[in-house]
């Protein structure tokens, strides 16, 4: 029988969880009880990037590709998990990558310390993220999918340069990930599956890491 370690990289979808400013606040509602039906059914409102989440080209490409366009491909597959821990409004450079051995077709996942915050009402105050010059690299190197713990890849000023980079290639982004610290160093299995939405711009996804 085969051995597996799953390890749960997602935040939890619940009523409270904070959102990006001005996306949809969660909620979640019984629709149908048990008491009156026999059977329950919850009414779930969120947005396309509430939670963990993948962008796909569309959130910031107005002609991108949409969700459900995209190679599935692109969602799973071999992911070096590496730490670059960074400070409020930090920066995260391409000299940060320099001893970590990046190679085509991975999927580069970014642990920058800043998951503590992920429950808290200050997650989307102040924030690192990625250099704009930094893109270029990571195409360059041919990473098929980037992640990181924290809520937006962009920060302040940037007119989301990163985003914009990396989607055009289509390199998809995962966003809030969480429970990286266990994982640096190591190559193991990613997968994040996005729900199969027509038309959207990004979803949520149930991020996980596989050691076989």
């Amino acid at each position: 029988m085969l051995k597996i370690e799953i390890y749960d990289l997602s935040l939890e979808i619940k009523k409270g969880l904070p959102t990006y400013p001005g996306d949809p606040v969660i909620e979640l509602k019984p629709k149908v009880k048990f008491k009156d039906k026999g059977y329950n059914v919850t009414s779930v409102c969120f947005g396309t990037h509430s939670g963990t989440h993948v962008d796909a080209p569309l959130h910031l490409l107005d002609k991108g590709k949409q969700i459900n366009e995209l190679s599935l491909t692109l969602f799973y597959g071999e992911a070096i998990f590496c730490e670059i821990l960074k400070e409020k409004n930090e920066k995260i450079m391409k000299e940060d990558f320099k001893n970590i051995d990046i190679k085509k077709g991975d999927i580069l996942i970014v642990r920058t310390g800043w998951e503590k915050n992920a429950y808290k009402d200050n997650y989307f105050d102040d924030f690192p993220y990625f250099d704009p010059g930094l893109a270029d690299y990571l195409i360059q190197k041919g990473i098929k999918a980037l992640g990181a713990d924290i809520p937006s890849v962009d920060g302040p000023g940037q007119n989301a340069k990163f985003h914009k980079k990396m989607l055009s290639c289509p390199i998809p982004l995962f966003e809030a990930l969480v429970n990286l610290k266990d994982l640096v160093g190591q190559r193991l299995i990613f997968s994040a599956l996005p729900l199969k939405i027509n038309g959207a711009d990004g979803s949520p996804v149930r991020a996980i890491a596989i050691k076989i």
